[in-house]
């Protein structure tokens, strides 16, 4: 690949994962909402298409929302 290739795929991968997290921000608390959150890491990560890239950071997404859910939920801090 060249080097323009790569950065293409890279883009691709961080705008994927940018995108997950952003429409999973702040994360749910319902087992209702994790369903359809890793449902839709599945299909993010399909819709990037092959980029091993993207299978390493959209599970690291969804790690860091878990965090954030523990963080605001069991903590008792609900917002920033």
């Amino acid at each position: 690949m060249t080097p323009e290739e790569y950065a293409d795929r890279h883009r691709k991968a961080f705008r994927c994962a940018f995108d997950y997290l952003n429409d999973h921000f702040p994360p749910g608390i319902t087992d209702e909402w994790w369903a359809q959150a890793a449902q839709d890491l599945s299909d993010y990560g399909i819709a990037a298409g092959e980029n091993a890239l993207i299978i390493q950071l959209l599970p690291a997404v969804f790690l860091y929302l878990d965090d954030e859910r523990k963080r605001r939920y069991e903590h008792g801090e609900t917002d920033g």
